[in-house]
């Protein structure tokens, strides 16, 4: 009833808005969509430019879309210095993303989930160039060679279906040309022994074949802090040693290639290849959260053995350290994969798509299939300290095949309608999370592995039309049922020592059902109405779901039931003073059901259901361009994000809330030792969602013009605020509000109009920000990874 009424009074009030405003002398047509140009930049006549997405599958202006989306174009992120997927917070206040593990945990309007175990899928998903990335390793998404980016708001669960209950981020790569020959080499280098290669060429081959290629190489040979060593290891109140070896160092290799190919007419065929390595220490969460107190090892609260002639026993606090540093092992021991001492992520991963577009007679035809297979190891420390006593080698399963079939009307048809199909098999997991170390060796074992994977067969049909009423009005309808198939595989096994490697142990034996069936029917109702010629009102109801997913670390425990998020939206788009000015504003609320969180156990990973919660709010993004070459931009966000229902949120203590003494009476293991902490549960109705500022903003000011006797210069500078948020659902710690600005400078010479020169700046007040978050019951408690400091460098680039 609740819910039914809500959408009553969006529709209804949006409606009456429409009627009120709408008279004869405003029915103008909007105008034409022109290929999307720089979202950022004025027109050579003042103006803004027009943005054409793709958002419901077809070319439309971004102003007559009735979804809330923000479109930015590749030269406008270049500007920005935005180079990772990861960075798009910075220009979209809706977008909060943080990343541990390698992945990125994206979360829109407060709907997310902090993905840290391979299977688990994220509530916004990543799709490149129109293909579902099922795990969002951070190592895929680098944004050189893109065409643009697309954020859709709110769930998508029609058109993009899968798991995209919180919203979608699209990044379109450029395809490839038959007009010229050309391309675009670049050249960087920044603090901390920072090298950046990028280079692109478009080659025709004839009149109707054309290829291209990009290559992206990143290498940051030094580290933002230190890791640093105990002075005495038994008595750690004598401090660290002073220096120690660089820390949060990374560096990648990514590669694409296309090939487009017009068979026909009505004909054309596009194929994809990428590849991409990585080595990275950045994002992963290895030094006691700033204000938390870390500690030595402790195994009475995570089942390992103590080792008092490797670390003090009883256990000790640990100094505090610099922001930027850490205090891990400079070792690993035998067995590992690891080349190196500290914590670290190694990534490779490949993947093909090929894309075919048909036109028909009545309508045009569209098969997307793609292949993608990653290996990536993450190696970590079993806590925040320097002890080699506990190591954990995650080597990571990530493999999918997706195909999607549409059938369109034609870009002429006055009802525009699509219906379609989407399959995908895929497979994620741990094959195995390898535990080794003293921490084992001392119950006389060589190493424990732990068997965790998914496998999913998701078969989905949609379907969605656009008709219009009169000449102002349309209305847009869509269903998508699916049919998620997920089967849970796991098992431990145990080596002794000195070599002996015991049967693999099912873990499954006592999950009620390792093969759960989940079915969903999801969809979208929207009007929009066109008050006057560029002002346009719209109301929107939808329903979006994220699948019900298996932990896979260990695998244990019942699927997940799938989230389910009931969105209602009122918004407006317009633009005035013969486009000089863009306003859009839009109001929405999010019911969310069952949605799915993340706690941690022992050092391993604990998913459940909460039982509901709700996100409210408001967004607002204006542009204007005042006189030829500035364009200001300035984008805000209020969001409400509340648990309704978590009687039993994951939770640990000792912590800010929860004292000694009150722990003593809730945790069922032995006293807590200084520096650890023990998992309990407590009462999390009403505690905002993770992640979830109250209040965001960014803006902008780019200003292009011609310097007499020197050329063409361009200056960029961005800023963005955001409130204070909870990293967890418990509520226990919050990242404080912060201020980021932005900077860059690009000059162009008249004499060599192909040649620019780009100075740039990151942080130029060298904020603190901690980037990532987690909360390990067990070991050193709470950790945390930092973000960048201040970086600043210089980029030439060369274009033909």
């Amino acid at each position: 009833m609740r819910k039914g009424f809500r959408a009553s009074v969006l529709l209804t009030s949006g409606w009456m808005v429409a009627t009120a405003l709408s008279s004869p002398a405003f029915a103008q047509g909007a105008q034409p969509a022109q290929p999307m140009q720089n979202a950022d930049s004025a027109e050579s006549n003042v103006g803004l430019a027009d943005i054409v997405v793709t958002a419901q599958k077809r070319s439309q202006n971004v102003q007559d879309t009735p979804l809330t989306i923000t479109a930015v174009s590749g030269d406008a992120l270049v500007k920005a210095g935005i180079q990772q997927v990861g960075e798009l917070n910075r220009i979209d206040p809706a977008l909060q993303i943080s990343a541990g593990a390698g992945v990125l945990t994206t979360f829109i309007r407060g709907v997310g989930n902090p993905v840290t175990t391979a299977g688990n899928e994220a509530s916004v998903p990543v799709y490149i160039d129109d293909v579902y990335f099922i795990r969002a390793a951070a190592p895929f998404f680098n944004l050189s060679s893109v065409e643009r980016v697309e954020v859709l708001k709110g769930p998508q669960g029609t058109l993009f279906g899968r798991n995209a209950s919180g919203g979608v981020i699209s990044v379109y790569t450029r395809d490839p040309s038959t007009g010229e020959f050309s391309g675009e080499m670049s050249a960087g280098y920044a603090n901390y022994d920072t090298v950046d290669l990028k280079g692109y060429i478009n080659i025709p081959l004839t009149d109707r074949l054309a290829a291209n290629y990009s290559v992206s190489y990143h290498n940051q040979g030094k580290g933002w802090g230190r890791n640093k060593q105990l002075v005495d290891p038994f008595d750690t109140s004598k401090g660290f040693l002073p220096g120690g070896d660089d820390y949060w160092k990374d560096k990648s290799l990514s590669m694409r290639g296309k090939i487009l190919a017009e068979l026909t007419d009505t004909t054309t065929v596009k194929l994809i290849g990428y590849y991409q390595n990585s080595t990275s220490e950045i994002g992963f969460n290895v030094r006691p959260l700033p204000g938390s107190i870390g500690g030595t090892p402790d195994g009475a609260h995570n089942g390992f053995a103590n080792v008092c002639g490797l670390h003090p026993c009883p256990s000790q606090v640990l100094p505090t350290l610099g922001f930027y540093d850490v205090s891990l092992p400079l070792t690993r021991p035998a067995g590992s994969k690891a080349n190196r001492g500290p914590q670290y992520d190694k990534s490779e991963g490949y993947g093909f798509s090929g894309r075919i577009d048909q036109e028909l007679g009545f309508a045009d035809l569209v098969s997307i299939t793609a292949y993608r297979k990653n290996d990536e190891v993450f190696f970590a420390n079993g806590n925040t300290s320097p002890y080699a006593w506990a190591f954990y080698d995650l080597n990571i399963v990530d493999k999918q095949f997706s195909q999607e079939l549409q059938l369109k009307s034609k870009p002429s048809s006055a009802i525009q309608w699509i219906v379609g199909a989407f399959y995908l098999n895929a497979d994620g997991g741990f094959g195995p999370t390898l535990i080794t170390g003293p921490a084992v060796n001392g119950f006389g074992l060589a190493s424990i592995g732990l068997f965790g994977q998914q496998k999913v067969k998701s078969y989905a049909g949609f379907g969605q039309t656009t008709i219009p009423i009169g000449d102002r009005t349309h209305v847009t309808a869509g269903l998508r049922y699916t049919k998620d198939k997920v089967i849970g595989q796991g098992c431990t096994q145990i080596t002794l020592l000195p070599d002996t490697a015991l049967p693999c142990t099912d873990d499954t034996v006592t999950v009620p059902d390792t093969s759960p069936t989940f079915k969903k029917l999801t969809w979208k109702g929207a009007i929009d109405h066109e008050v006057a010629q560029d002002v346009m009102i719209y109301g929107s109801l939808s329903r979006g779901f994220k699948a019900g997913t298996f932990n896979t670390l260990p695998l244990d425990s019942p699927a997940l039931r799938p989230e389910v998020v009931d969105a209602y939206e009122i918004g407006l788009k317009s633009e005035m003073f013969d486009r000089r000015v863009r306003f859009n504003l839009a109001l929405f609320w999010n019911d969310i059901d069952s949605p799915q969180v993340t706690g941690q156990r022992n050092g391993l990973v604990a998913l459940k259901n909460a039982g509901s919660a709700r996100t409210k709010g408001v967004e607002f993004d204006a542009a204007f361009a005042p006189t030829q070459g500035l364009t200001l931009r300035l984008a805000g966000s209020y969001l409400d994000a509340k648990f309704r229902d978590f009687p039993d949120a994951p939770s640990y203590c000792p912590s800010p809330k929860i004292d000694a003494a009150t722990c003593a009476t809730l945790s069922p293991t032995p006293p807590i030792a200084p520096g650890n902490i023990n998992a309990i549960f407590v009462n999390g109705n009403g505690n905002t969602l993770p992640m979830a500022s109250k209040w965001k903003f960014s803006g902008s000011v780019s200003y292009e013009a011609e310097v007499a006797s020197m050329g063409k210069a361009t200056f960029d500078l961005t800023a963005n605020y955001s409130s204070k948020f909870p990293w967890d659902a418990d509520n226990l710690w919050y990242e404080r509000a912060h201020f980021l600005l932005n900077s860059s400078v690009s000059l162009s010479p008249e004499s060599l109009e192909n040649v620019s020169l780009r100075f740039w700046m990151k942080n130029i007040t060298n904020r603190k920000v901690n980037l990532g978050y987690y909360a390990q019951a067990s070991g050193s408690a709470f950790g945390s990874a930092p973000a960048a400091p201040r970086t600043y460098g210089l980029e030439a680039s060369f274009r033909w």
